[in-house]
């Protein structure tokens, strides 16, 4: 059995697009390690994340998450256990403001959207939090990119 657990944050200092790479290659790092896999979602300061795998590795990984200063308005929103792995591969969707070319390992998903029929909470969520204003504090009614 594995676990699947989704939280929402805000970050407390702004993320530029290196500072996004940097962090998903921790990230990748951290989780290839612990076992896990997921999506990382970010817009205009805001982070949803799903993350999966074996129950103690998501728990452990989570309460690192709720000490992290960089995280602020940490709250979960799902969790839930797993027979298989909605995202096997650690992907990090975001906004992008301009054209610029995509790194590897970045996501169209909140550009381009999602096209899975698995309607598990956890991925509404993700779909929440790429359509719904509220998931972006900046919102003006602007086409988003990825």
């Amino acid at each position: 059995m594995l676990q699947s657990l989704v939280y929402m944050s805000s970050a407390t200092e702004p993320f530029d697009d290196d500072a996004l790479e940097r962090l998903l290659d921790h990230a990748r790092m951290r989780n290839t390690e612990d076992g896990l896999t997921g999506m990382l979602v970010h817009r205009s300061g805001r982070f949803m994340q799903l993350l999966e795998g074996p129950y103690d590795r998501v728990m452990a990984t989570y309460s690192r998450i709720l000490e992290d200063d960089r995280h602020g308005d940490v709250a979960l929103l799902v969790e839930e256990s797993l027979h298989t792995r909605r995202f096997p591969d650690w992907t990090m969707a975001y906004d992008r403001s301009d054209d610029a070319d995509v790194p590897e390992g970045f996501s169209a998903f909140l550009g381009s959207g999602d096209q899975s029929a698995d309607r598990s909470r956890s991925r509404e969520l993700l779909r929440w939090f790429r359509n719904h204003p509220l998931a972006d504090p900046t919102a003006s009614g602007g086409k988003h990119r990825r």
